[in-house]
Order: structure tokens, then C-alpha cells, then sequence
């Protein structure tokens, strides 16, 4: 979520007029009280085609008091929410089907692949959910390139290994690290319900054509709770 204009109210967009406006809503109000922001509906006209209502949601998103955008990611709704993700330069937030509604953010889900430019992409999202109070839960999944040589022992070296990571990608107070091995598409959905996080928060390129994103795709359909794509940048 990016920083308001200074002495301006930072506004949370929730995109409704599509039969979802309870799951949206409620999201987009539990993300506003984390930091202090407002809620700003976006109703949609049912007679707008898909790609004039993800044009409308992203002239929305580029208004300079808005962080963040909420909308419906069931698969019925893709044909507005993929456009939107792909040409936003700010996060936004998918709710699934039949997502858990928590009162609250308590615990956020940030899988990070061990790279500066993801890391760089979710810091200050990252920020803002701890200054809310919401615990960091960093998931890394190692795979047959990148596996340390610890990885089956229970060792300091793994402990040191551990600690490095999080100061290097995530140096935020209470952050702590879940590490897992194998292909991420496999594991994030699965560790967001195991920790009982109540968001997941993920970088991306904000590419879904064939072979790109297969962690993105996957987490979409799988998870129980909303999902924030972020923006990576070019590079």
C-alpha cells in the first residue's frame, strides 16, 4: 500500500456492483482501520462492459490519495479483475469465493523469493501492516537451485541463515520466518490456512501469460482469505 499525498486522507477503493458487495466491503474496511484510512465505494454500472469497468477502477486507483484497491477474484469476475491487477501501479487486493472474514488483520502471509526487487516491492505494504499490528509471517520456499546445505539438519547455522534472510528482506520488529521446499505455487495457499493468516500479500511482475506467475495463478485459486498483488517494478 503506498503513502497518501502528505495531509491528505489515504482512501481504500472498494469496487462493488457486481453481487459481492458484502465480501468486498467488509475487506476494504478491515485494511482502512488497520492504518487509519477511509473507505471509498466504486460502484460500477451493470451495463459496463469489462473493459470499461477495469479502465473506470484504474483511473480510480491512479487518484493520489488511494493505496490500495479491493475487489471480488472469483473466477467470474477475472474478465474485470486480471486488467486491473496488470495495469495497476498500486496493490490490489482480490477477495475469493467464500473468503473468512476476520474483524481484523491480526496475521499477514508475505512470501518473498530471496530477491531485492520483491523485497523492495512489498516494504512499504509490509510497513504499514506491522505499524497496524498485524504480525509478519515470511514465507520462503527453497527449491533444487537454492536449497542451503542445512536444510535437513537442525543446526545454528540454519538459525544464523534464518536471521540474515529476515534482516536482509524483512527487517521489521516480529517478523518472523516459515521456510518450506519445492515449487511456491505449492505451498503458499497451504501455509496461509496452517498460520491462519488473514491476508496474503504477494509480489508480482503483473504478467499471467503462459509460464510466469505459476505462484500467483495457484494462490488465487486456492487460498481462503484476500490476496494483495503488488506491483513489482521494471527490471
Amino acid at each position: 500500500m503506498t503513502t497518501a499525498q502528505a495531509g491528505g486522507t489515504a482512501e481504500v477503493l472498494a469496487v462493488l456492483g457486481r453481487g459481492d458487495e458484502g465480501p468486498v466491503t467488509q475487506t476494504a474496511g478491515v485494511i482502512a482501520r488497520l492504518a487509519g484510512d477511509q473507505v471509498r465505494p466504486l460502484r460500477l454500472a451493470a451495463d459496463l462492459s469489462p473493459g470499461r469497468a477495469a479502465r473506470e477502477v484504474i483511473r480510480a486507483l491512479r487518484l493520489p490519495g488511494t493505496v490500495t484497491g479491493v475487489l471480488s477474484g472469483d473466477e467470474m469476475a477475472r474478465p474485470l479483475w486480471q486488467p486491473v491487477a496488470q495495469g495497476s501501479a498500486k496493490p490490489v487486493v482480490l477477495v475469493p469465493a467464500g473468503a473468512r472474514r476476520p474483524r481484523r488483520i491480526r496475521r499477514v502471509l508475505l512470501p518473498l523469493d530471496g530477491t531485492a526487487r520483491s523485497a523492495a516491492a512489498v516494504a512499504e505494504t509490509a510497513e504499514r501492516f506491522a505499524r497496524g499490528g498485524a504480525e509478519l509471517v515470511v514465507l520462503h520456499v527453497f527449491d533444487a537451485r537454492t536449497v542451503p546445505k542445512f536444510w535437513d539438519q537442525h543446526t545454528h547455522a540454519s538459525q544464523a541463515w534464518e536471521q540474515e534472510f529476515l534482516a536482509r528482506y524483512c527487517a521489521l520488529p516480529g517478523a518472523r520466518l516459515e521456510l518450506r521446499s519445492g515449487a511456491a505455487a505449492e505451498h503458499v495457499a497451504k501455509v496461509a490456512a496452517a498460520e491462519q493468516a488473514d491476508m496474503i500479500a504477494l509480489a508480482w511482475s503483473q504478467r499471467l501469460d503462459p509460464g510466469r506467475a505459476a505462484a500467483v495463478r495457484q494462490t488465487i485459486l486456492d487460498a481462503e482469505v484476500p490476496v494483495m498483488l503488488i506491483p513489482m517494478p521494471a527490471g
